[in-house]
């Protein structure tokens, strides 16, 4: 019975639970006593779907922009680096972008990596499981990425974590300011708190827009799509905002 729910009715199902919509207003509400295996399998579904159909089986690594054709890549520092007014700028610009790029009634998927120094997953009390409002550990969907970065390197190994939720249950200017510190170890937030190499990596998926997010420090972020009129409007949005040295790149995408 669950399973005939699952697969007739997944879209629907869909948004019940990841905009933690009152299950009082669905007439199925025999979804919400699932097993949580059969929502991990959704939300693993999803996940692989989503990369597939829209991304060609795109592998989540970085420079994001450089890895898929229709994309910007954002300058997010002003002169002079390094200072309070610098940082601000940062953290605006880059909470400015999410914010075009994700609307309110959205549903996201946060996709975290971390470099796998050892067997097991990623721990639960890390700092952006934190940031997640209402997360429910056993709805998470974990896997392991090898040679992501380095083929034929048995060390290059990538744990993920994939986490269902929507724009009104994440802190994304929390999570947005500690990625923003993630070379400066004496500033907090802090998103990973290796001091000598950042180890973790964090994707923010846009289902309904098709389009992935990735700030990757105080530098820039990458959003990159698979519908070139979306990405378009951003780019006219925040046009002053685009990394010069790809300026050239980026607008011949949209003459083609």
């Amino acid at each position: 019975m669950y399973c005939k729910i699952f697969h007739c009715t997944s879209n629907y199902n869909f948004l019940i639970l990841f905009l933690n919509m009152n299950p009082t207003s669905s007439p199925n509400l025999k979804f919400f006593n699932m097993p949580h295996f059969l929502r991990t399998k959704h939300i693993r579904n999803t996940y692989r779907q989503f990369l597939e159909t829209n991304f060609q089986g795109l592998r989540l690594r970085k420079p994001l922009f450089y890895s898929w054709p229709v994309g910007l890549r954002f300058d997010l520092q002003t002169e002079p680096f390094y200072t309070e007014e610098c940082f601000k700028e940062v953290n605006h610009r880059a909470s400015t972008l999410f914010q075009t790029a994700f609307e309110q009634n959205d549903e996201i998927l946060v996709v975290l990596s971390e470099h796998a120094k050892k067997k097991g997953k990623i721990r639960t009390g890390n700092f952006i499981f934190k940031q997640i409002q209402n997360l429910n550990y056993k709805e998470i969907f974990y896997l392991k990425e090898k040679e992501l970065y380095h083929p034929n390197d048995k060390n290059d190994q990538y744990n993920f974590a994939v986490i269902p939720t929507s724009i009104t249950q994440i802190n994304f200017k929390t999570i947005l300011e500690s990625i923003a510190n993630i070379d400066h170890p004496t500033r907090r937030p802090r998103f990973d708190n290796n001091k000598c190499l950042p180890t973790k990596e964090i994707y923010l998926l846009n289902l309904n827009k098709k389009v992935i997010f990735n700030m990757y420090d105080d530098r820039g972020l990458d959003i990159i799509g698979a519908d070139k009129e979306i990405i378009h409007s951003i780019f006219k949005k925040h046009n002053e905002w685009i990394l010069e040295f790809d300026r050239e790149r980026i607008e011949k995408q949209f003459t083609v």
